[in-house]
């Protein structure tokens, strides 16, 4: 008998009776519902014309699938629950989502007569990252997790929050920093440092791009990550890497301690954009390319501040005065000067205020701030 498939698009909110053949291109390890004590696991799935649907599983079910829906492999799913999602839950472009449970039919497509649908992403080289810095958009990224640095605790806007850093290379040997946050650390990032020994593959979905340490890359709420994943890629990086694995242990030892490389570029004339611009692009990016001059207008501020030689926050404590910070949460901190200059960015359209810390400032103003600290007495 032929089996009747249809395709996800065609499938409607609350609709039965249907079966659609689809790839697991993503399943993110439980997490627990900010609103409740109860856990939920998150899957992509696509099928073999490249739509995708947000798909959901709940509490106990979550234990059925375990062995199952694994990332890369062609199931056919019948009659998982089907429902509008809330455009702030919507992570595809998908007004639906199928919800997944113990009565939902999962049979893994088998025989060599079947459509293999090839798992999908859309992943962006390391020298295309600058594009998306601060901007609303987020990436896809395949790299080698070279080094994973200690978690911390650290106090922001939200709280205490749960850090860890790791670097990703490519095989150019380009190298970003990615920080996971919270369940990320607690999750992912227990089960990659378990195999560190043998550098796994990543795939980071739906990341942040911001301008901290020039380029790095962050987790969202909606970030997922597939581990070691068994795609063309991935096989082709471990490849290189075990071709070039000296090498690139060159560029980690030589990194120790140090922040990672920056893969900032100089924009095209097309990146550039007049300061009268700004307003009206703001709703769709936070970072911008400017061609202007930078003038000193207030000369009675103060030019250095005391902070935290690790986070850089600002304290009372006085110079090398050793003391636990309250926000990155590291004891016996001492207190050093930071350099920082508010400045005028000026163009022919018109300026704005803009904020020069450590060594941008100290090159600009040609003093260290441990040179300004001796000569002025104004602090913050």
């Amino acid at each position: 008998m032929v089996r009747e498939v249809k395709l996800i698009k065609d499938i409607q909110a609350q609709q039965r009776g249907w079966t659609v053949k689809v790839v697991v291109i993503e399943k993110a390890m439980p997490r627990v519902s900010k609103s409740s004590p109860n856990k939920y696991q998150r899957l992509i799935l696509a099928d073999e014309e490249g739509n995708k649907i947000q798909a959901t599983i709940y509490g106990g079910d979550i234990h059925i699938f375990r062995d199952t829906l694994i990332i890369g492999k062609n199931y056919y799913i019948s009659n998982a629950w089907v429902k509008e999602i809330g455009a702030q839950y919507q992570i595809v472009q998908n007004n639906l989502q199928w919800t997944i449970n113990g009565r939902t039919i999962v049979e893994e497509v088998t025989g060599d007569s079947e459509i293999i649908v090839p798992a999908i992403y859309n992943f962006v080289p390391f020298s295309r990252l600058h594009t998306y810095i601060d901007s609303l958009s987020h990436v896809d990224v395949i790299g080698i997790a070279i080094e994973i640095k200690p978690k911390k605790e650290i106090i922001t806007n939200d709280g205490l929050e749960i850090v860890q850093e790791m670097t990703l290379m490519n095989d150019n040997m380009d190298t970003v920093m990615l920080t996971m946050w919270n369940q990320f650390v607690n999750n992912e990032c227990t089960q990659i440092l378990n195999i560190m020994n043998r550098k796994p593959i990543i795939i980071g979905c739906r990341l942040k791009v911001s301008s901290y340490n020039g380029i790095s890359l962050s987790t969202k709420s909606s970030s997922s990550f597939v581990i070691e994943p068994e795609i063309p890629q991935a096989a082709a990086l471990s490849i290189w890497y075990n071709a070039n694995a000296e090498k690139a242990m060159d560029i980690i030892c030589g990194r120790i301690g140090l922040e990672t490389k920056s893969l900032s570029t100089l924009p095209s004339a097309e990146d550039i954009i007049t300061i009268k611009m700004i307003d009206n692009q703001l709703n769709t990016r936070r970072s911008f390319w400017i061609n202007g001059h930078i003038k000193v207008t207030n000369l009675i501020q103060p030019f250095w501040y005391l902070s935290c030689e690790k986070c850089t926050k600002a304290t009372r404590y006085e110079f090398e005065q050793r003391f636990n910070c309250l926000y990155c949460r590291h004891d016996q901190v001492k207190a050093m000067p930071r350099c920082r200059v508010i400045v005028d960015l000026i163009d022919e359209s018109s300026s704005l205020n803009a904020t020069l810390f450590e060594n941008q400032a100290e090159n600009f103003l040609g003093c260290t701030a441990y040179e300004l600290m001796n000569k002025s007495d104004g602090v913050i």
